[in-house]
């Protein structure tokens, strides 16, 4: 009997395991929504997006970047590229989204958001409705959505951070960028958030200056709103960045070496090694958790 019973509690657990197999591989399987935001401008947060889609690629990911800057787009004019289509074509149903992917570096896509056109910064219910059952055609194109929010805390940043599975909030040691980081993540945390928040220390002196400053960050955040904000890491402030930006060229590209580039790989690897990873249900848990998120007069008009 007691070798019987052995042999159920062998099998049982073989069983068990393969089951936690299955689940890890069925939420490893999907699109990942991230959200790449920040509480100022002017922090780096659109050169991260670039250069860490670059790094995912790399590492055998199939990426889309969705330029979500509305009205300020810089995706492209990093990249010294003019778009054929943005999302104005789709709101004005010229286009499909599909028809908008952009082929950037490293193979990553790009849906661009329209630099300069500043009725994408005002659109109306309606407009945005169609763009978010845009979003649905992309099913299955891509293991990760980036996306690339505008800075700040308003209604459309905070709708693209809460849908998405997980968000990097970027800043840097500047007293003002750490003061609108925690303003942003107290945002998230008002509007009861699940998304699970990251934080990047970005253009840091020394590698102790990030982790102690965003360990500031991250522990002021649990104490005071209960809200857990992981600290992801940081990249270095690296004079290369500055002379990629100005060529127009993303420095993963232009200065492989860099301390920069290090640093985004460490990012990357971060972001892909998670057990189990973040996930919550990819692009149709995505779509409707934007629907729930944005102005409620979206909601009126059923998706």
């Amino acid at each position: 009997m007691a070798k019987q019973g052995d042999a159920l509690r062998s099998w049982v657990k073989t069983k068990a395991d393969q089951a936690t197999r299955d689940v890890l591989q069925q939420r490893l399987t999907g699109t990942r929504v991230l959200s790449v935001t920040s509480g100022k401008g002017g922090v780096g947060k659109s050169s991260l997006v670039l250069n860490l889609s670059m790094a995912l690629a790399e590492r055998g990911q199939k990426i889309v970047i969705l330029d979500a800057d509305l009205g300020l787009a810089n995706i492209n004019i990093m990249l010294g590229n003019e778009p054929i289509y943005t999302l104005w074509d789709v709101v004005e149903q010229r286009v499909s989204l599909r028809d908008t992917l952009e082929e950037g570096p490293s193979g990553v896509r790009i849906i661009p958001g329209g630099s300069g056109i500043t009725e994408l910064a005002r659109l109306d219910s309606a407009a945005i409705s169609r763009i978010i059952k845009a979003f649905q055609e992309l099913e299955g194109e891509c293991d990760w959505l980036l996306i690339d929010t505008s800075a700040g805390i308003s209604d459309n940043v905070l709708s693209f951070v809460l849908a998405a599975d997980e968000a990097l909030v970027v800043t840097n040691p500047e007293p003002t960028a750490l003061a609108d980081a925690y303003g942003l993540i107290k945002a998230v945390w008002e509007q009861d958030g699940q998304v699970a928040l990251k934080l990047v220390m970005n253009r840091v002196q020394t590698r102790d200056q990030g982790t102690r400053l965003g360990s500031r960050l991250t522990d002021l955040a649990l104490k005071a709103l209960g809200q857990p904000v992981e600290f992801l890491g940081q990249v270095a402030d690296d004079p290369q960045v500055a002379r990629a930006i100005l060529k127009q060229v993303p420095f993963y590209a232009a200065y492989p070496h860099s301390e920069a580039t290090k640093d985004v790989r460490d990012l990357a690897d971060r972001l892909l090694h998670r057990v189990p990873p973040p996930r919550r249900g990819g692009w149709g848990a995505f779509v409707r958790r934007l629907v729930e998120n944005w102005p409620r007069e979206i909601n009126q008009d059923p998706i």
